[in-house]
Order: C-alpha cells, then structure tokens, then sequence
C-alpha cells in the first residue's frame, strides 16, 4: 500500500463527505449527517483493505457494495435479519423507507422534515456517491472521471434548494478534486524520467526532474485556479434559469415556508400522508353561502396496499351523472384567486355545476366530478350545488343502482377482510338501513376511544414479523389523523354494502380580512358515501381540531350530535371535544417542538450494542476468510521496510514475483538459471511483446543488483522495476482462469508457508532461550 494510495482515499472521502453536506440544507434535522460519515469511512476503509489484497478492480468495487449495502440495511431494517441475515422481510422493509421518502420529497418544500425514509435513502446516496468517487479516484486511478459523481451529489442540492448555495459548498469539494488531480498527475509525471545518469555525466538528472515537476506544477495549480475563478464569475453573468428539479417537491417554493406551487401527487399513503404542517398559503377566496363547505381537490376508489391510487388520467369520455333535480340543491358560487395549486388540479366544493376561467382549457371527470385543467390557473370562478338532504329522505332513498358505483367503490383488502367485515357487524349492530349505518360508524370513530394525532408511531408487526396492514394498525392503535379515519370508515361501509370512496382537498381555510384563506397545513381528506338519488355525499368520522363539522344529514337523528369528537393528544388530561360551530375552519394549536437531536446522539445511536456486536461479527468473518491474503501482504510490506538498500528492495520485489506466480501455476523450477526461469515466464506465462521487454528488464535489472557495485543501482531502476512487475502481474493474472486467480487471492503460498511455520517459531516450554 503505497502513501499516495492512501492519500488519494482519504482525499477521496473528504471530497465526498464536502459534496453531501450541503444536502443537509434540505432537511429541518441534519442527523443523519453521522451516519453519512460513518458510511463514507466504511467505504474508504474497505477499498484500501481490498485494494491491497488483490489486482482485480472489480473485486474490489464488488466488496465495498456488499458490505456497505449490508451495514446500511442492518441499520435500518435490522429487525427483519434473521442470524444476521437478511430476508424477504428486509426488501419489504427497505421498499416501505423508500416510499416513505419519495412521499416526502413529494409533498414538501424544502426544509423538508426527517423521517427515517429520508435518512435510509440518503445514507444509501451518499454511499454510492462515496463508492464511485472511491473507485474512479484510487481504484482506476482516474481523478477527473471522480468529478462526475461528486457534482451529482453538489447538483442533488443545487438544484432543489429555494436559494442559490453559498460558495464554500462549491469551493471546498472543488478544492478537494484539485488537489486529487495534482497528486494523482504528480505521481505519475515522477514515472516518465526513469533514465539513470552514467558516471561522466555532469547533469544532476533528479534535480531536472525535480525542476521539471515544479513546472508543471504550478502550470496544474494555475490552470484549476482559473477554472475555479470562471466556474464563480460565469454564474454572475449570465442569467439565471429557472431550477429543474431533480426530486419532485423540494424545490417548490421561493423560499423556506414562502409562496410557491403546492401539488397533490396520484397517490395518498396511509401511513404516511397529509399530516402537512406547512403555512403556505395554496388559495384565498370569496363565497356567497353561509356556511363553507371543504376545497375537493381529487376522489379515488381505488385502494391497495396501504395507498389510495388515482386510476386513469381522467380523461374518459362521456358527461357526468346528472346532479339531484334544483328542487332538492342550493346552488352557490366561490370565486378563487391567488391560487398555487399545480395543473392539473383546481380546488372546489363538491360537486361543480359552472366554471369560469377564461383562456384556460378545462374538464370534468365524468365518473368524480375532479375540474381538471391544462395549466396552472390563478384565478377562477366555481358554482356548486349543496345538496343537503333530510335523513328521513335518505333512509327512503332505496338500494344504491347508478353507473357511477364501480367494484372499487366496494372492494375491501383481502388481508384485512376478517377483521374490517366482524368490525363493522360490530359497530352497525342493530341499524337496518345505509344511513344510520354510516352514522354509526362516523360516531363510533369520533368517539373518545380514537385519538387524533399527526403522530402514528412505529409501524406494529404480527407473530411473523411482518409489517400490518394499515387499517389492521389503525385497529390496533386507535391513533392516526384525517387519512386513518376517513379510510377506516369507508372500509366499514363497504362491508355493510355502502359504496364508498376517498375524497382529497382542504378544509375551508379562515377569514383574513374579507377573504377566506386556505394553507397548506389544511389538506384533509373525508369519505364520501353514495346515496341512491342524491349522489356522493360528505361524512366527516375525522375527530379532533383538524377537522370538518359533519353535515346536518350526518348529525340528525343520531345518538352523537354535532359536538361528537374524539380526543387530541394535545388535550388535557380533562378532556375537552371540539365543539360544533357554523363555521368547519381548522384551528391551529400550539404544540410542543421536540428537540433535535444532536450529532452526538446520531452518532451514539448508530453504535448500539447490537450494531456493536453485529460489526464485529463481520469483522470477523472478514478476517478469517481473508487471513491468508493479509498475511502474505503484512509479509511483503516487511520485506520492502526491512529493506536497507536498492538491492534489497529489488530481490524483494522478485521474491513477490515469483511467490505469486507461483500461485497462479507458474513454478520456478530448482537448478534453473535466472535466463532460463525468465524464458519459462514469457512462454508459459503467454506475455505479449510489451510484457515480455518488461520481463526482460526485471531480470537485467536484478543481475545488476546482484553482480554490480550496490551504488550503480539507482532509485529510478527500482522503480521502474516494481511497475514492470505490477504489469506482468496483470498480465499473467489475465490467462489464468478464474478459479486459479481466486484460489491465489484467497491462499497465497506465501500466507499459508507463514501459518504453517508458526509452531517452529514458537518457543517450547520449559526449553531456555
């Protein structure tokens, strides 16, 4: 292991960890950031181990994915190994943190909140970062080429980021490289004077290549100072160009927490969605009804596996169903603007019966009634029907039959279908009709035994280890907000035959003046039940301040009035219900901020007894598969230090020749002269001509050290010699078949002759020395 091979690792990983650590101005909690260190030692560690246990490049990359990927995936999904070893359970594991983290980039601006998604994909980011700065720098020698990933992980921030990135985040990996390439191009410009002066000559040859190398030198240092001076001016200059996001969301706003484009994806997560915090104002808005009705954005039917999935474009053909006749609706209107919702969505009260938006193409899904629009629209105006029915009429309205009830409107998850159809039997016993039904299970959930909380807690597991269904977890905790409850009730009345769906928007906002606005931290979601007659109508089963006033047809009648709820975690221990009010505007509460942890507590969590032993079990098995490797090399290393002189250096370098050839099948033959053993390394070896006249160079090369004056043998020969033999090495490795080159990797005579010489070399008992 020469110096510069180690300081080309280490220049490496710092130039690594300089790249990622503006990524840490993305998220709310830099944490992770310990772990990312201890990722990009990890990496550097193993390729210098590896690159000194064998030749093959590959073999070296190889080992640092596998053993990085191994440490990463007993951080972060641990409890799914069994005996230390991963299983089918651990895909699951390490799918559920990606989803997790692409919902979050998806639905934040950045600062964008911590969660263990984001810490698992950014610590497997900055891993393949490390790996391939790591290879492309030490293990193939190719600096330059490292600048590609390293200004993929500067452009990951870059290019999300609500502001220009201050200059040191630029100029210190750059720096970094610089300095990478200087000490990779030094190296190898020291290699091109290999001449030796004669003894007549009065030209000190090394001080000419000493000179030399200054030179260019200061050329190198003077070429990447310019570059570096362009790269800061050029940006100056020239105008700026709107960003390209690289992850969809968290570069969307003009400013942490400001004005910027909100989006709603295709797909709600159950576990994890619309527990938004943000203040961003998406909308403001004038009504001319009395009271406000929620903003729908989207409604699905389509449930699986633990999300909500919007099918299809929307863009089917045909008109909506027809609305209830004018006799049973009220129609109002709402008139928007400032509105920040990205296309295709618009926000409106359900459902839609005019719009209004000059110059911008327009359509209603004929199947959810969702305004679609072409582009981006910022003002808007909406009339809608409330459509209001009395309970006596709904429980008269007979068996749902329209061409809007789909099979999705009452599938129910095959996993969970035990549990959802004995739960609603349950909580319907004793209603005979889809009214009383519903409101039966709207009361049940905004009863005090379900709390409302942003917070769900570790996901549980059943007797297999397996992750819950989502529902099966609501079950279990009783615990989840807007998106827990609303899916719990559709669920329940889909067993009990009532079609059902998941409508997506905001609550109505509060009054700012003479506007409505409506933020960010808003976004609800609500099922809607389908009532023969009347259509798609509203329940609110969502408990707690941050949620909707169910609808009078929800209320009377029913054991639970209007003022029904269920407990917040921020309540005192006295209890206190939301109560009922015309208006359905979500009131912020004042909730306690936890308190960061530290990088000191990252770090410490990561050195957890368990991870603790689990490393040195690694370690371990490392070790004793590859004992023999790393005493052959320790054994080399020590002939090279205990050399005094050229001589000495160049007949170790030929006993590290030999003994590997050796164990690549070409043995040196007793009684053999040094000609005749060179002879036999060109033929069977299958040297090219290239390799050949390196062989031939070693040998003379050898024969002068061992027969001339020790002076006349001079540095630059030495080193010439041990690149001859690193590429005969290479070629001779390259004939032999793969089990010949694992089987000299793994078992060196060298190694083996060390261990099997040990008990000589101890000293017996009781024998004096």
């Amino acid at each position: 292991m020469t110096r510069r091979r180690w300081r080309i690792t280490l220049l490496a990983a710092l130039a690594t960890l300089a790249a990622v650590f503006p990524i840490t101005s993305l998220f709310s909690d830099a944490s992770w950031l310990g772990e990312a260190v201890l990722v990009i030692a990890l990496v550097a560690g193993l390729g210098l181990v590896a690159r000194g246990l064998t030749r093959s490049r590959l073999l070296v990359v190889l080992v640092q994915v596998l053993v990085t990927a191994y440490v990463v995936l007993v951080r972060f999904t641990g409890d799914s190994f069994v005996l230390l070893v991963p299983t089918p359970s651990t895909l699951e594991a390490a799918n559920s943190l990606g989803l997790q983290a692409l919902d979050t980039v998806q639905r934040y601006s950045a600062p964008a909140p911590l969660n263990e998604g984001i810490a698992f994909c950014l610590t497997v980011a900055v891993g393949l970062v490390a790996i391939c700065v790591d290879a492309t720098a030490a293990t193939w020698r190719s600096p330059a080429a490292a600048g590609l990933p390293l200004l993929t992980a500067y452009l990951i921030t870059a290019a999300n980021g609500y502001a220009a990135l201050e200059l040191r985040y630029f100029l210190v990996p750059v720096a970094f490289w610089l300095v990478m390439l200087h000490t990779t191009a030094r190296a190898q410009f020291g290699r091109w004077g290999t001449a030796s002066a004669s003894e007549d000559s009065e030209i000190d040859e090394a001080a000419h290549d000493r000179d030399a190398l200054r030179s260019f030198t200061a050329g190198a240092l003077k070429l990447g100072a310019v570059g570096v001076v362009v790269a800061v001016l050029v940006p100056t200059v020239i105008p700026h160009f709107p960003p390209r996001y690289l992850t969809e969301g968290l570069g969307r706003t003009t400013g942490g927490g400001g004005e910027g484009t909100v989006g709603f994806n295709d797909t709600l997560d159950l576990s994890r969605s619309l527990n938004d915090q943000d203040q961003t104002p998406v909308l403001s808005y004038t009504t001319t009804a009395f009271t406000r009705s929620p903003l729908r954005v989207l409604a699905t039917s389509y449930y699986s596996r633990g999300q909500w999935l919007v099918a299809g474009s929307g863009s089917g053909s045909g008109d909506p169903a027809p609305l209830p006749p004018p006799e049973r609706r009220r129609e109002y209107e709402i008139t928007v603007s400032d509105n920040t919702l990205a296309a295709p969505r618009i926000a409106a009260p359900y459902p839609v019966v005019k719009v209004a938006m000059e110059g911008t193409p327009w359509s209603i899904d004929p199947v959810t009634r969702d305004v679609r629009v072409g582009r981006a629209v910022s003002d808007y105006r909406i009339t809608y029907a409330d459509v209001a029915p009395s309970p006596p009429e709904l429980r008269e309205s007979g068996a749902p039959d329209s061409p809007d009830i789909t099979d999705d409107d009452l599938s129910i998850p095959d996993r969970s279908r035990e549990l959802i159809d004995s739960w609603s039997e349950e909580v319907t016993r004793g209603e005979d009709n889809p009214l009383d039904k519903a409101i039966a299970i709207q009361d049940h959930l905004r009863g005090s035994d379900y709390t409302y909380s942003l917070d769900l807690g570790e996901p549980l597991r059943d007797s297999e280890g397996r992750l819950l269904e989502p529902i099966q977890n609501f079950y279990q905790t009783r615990r989840g907000y807007c998106v827990q409850f609303a899916t719990a009730m559709i669920m329940l009345a889909r067993a009990q035959g009532i079609p059902a769906r998941m409508a997506i928007g905001f609550l109505p906002g509060d009054l700012d003046g003479e506007r409505y606005v409506v933020r960010a931290s808003d976004a609800h979601a609500w099922p809607e039940l389908y009532f023969q007659g009347y259509g798609w109508l509203r329940f609110e089963p969502t408990p707690g301040v941050r949620a909707g006033t169910p609808p009078p047809y929800a209320v009377l009648g029913s054991d639970a009035g209007a003022t029904g709820g269920g407990r917040s975690v921020d309540d005192s221990e006295t209890g206190g219900t939301a109560s009922a009010s015309a208006s359905t505007s979500a009131t912020p509460t004042a909730v306690a901020v936890p308190q960061q942890p530290t990088l000191l507590d990252s770090v410490g969590s990561v050195f957890t007894v368990r991870h603790v032993v689990t490393a040195l079990t690694v370690l371990v098995l490392l070790l004793a598969i590859f004992v023999m490797p790393i005493t052959a090399w320790l054994l080399r290393v020590r002939r090279r230090r205990a050399a005094v002189s050229q001589r000495d250096l160049i007949e170790a370098e030929w006993v590290d020749l030999t003994s590997h050839l050796g164990d690549l099948g070409l043995q040196a033959p007793e009684g053999v002269t040094l000609r005749q053993l060179r002879d036999r390394y060109v033929g069977d070896g299958h040297l090219d001509e290239e390799n050949a006249s390196a062989m031939r160079r070693v040998t003379a090369t050898l024969e002068k050290a061992r027969y001339d004056r020790p002076e006349r043998t001079s540095p630059q020969e030495a080193i010439r010699l041990h690149h001859d033999i690193r590429s005969i090495r290479r070629q001779v490795g390259r004939t032999r078949d793969w089990q010949t080159r694992v089987r000299s990797f793994l078992w060196p005579a060298a190694g083996v002759s060390f261990w099997r010489g040990l008990p000589g070399r101890l000293p017996r008992p009781g024998r004096r020395r």
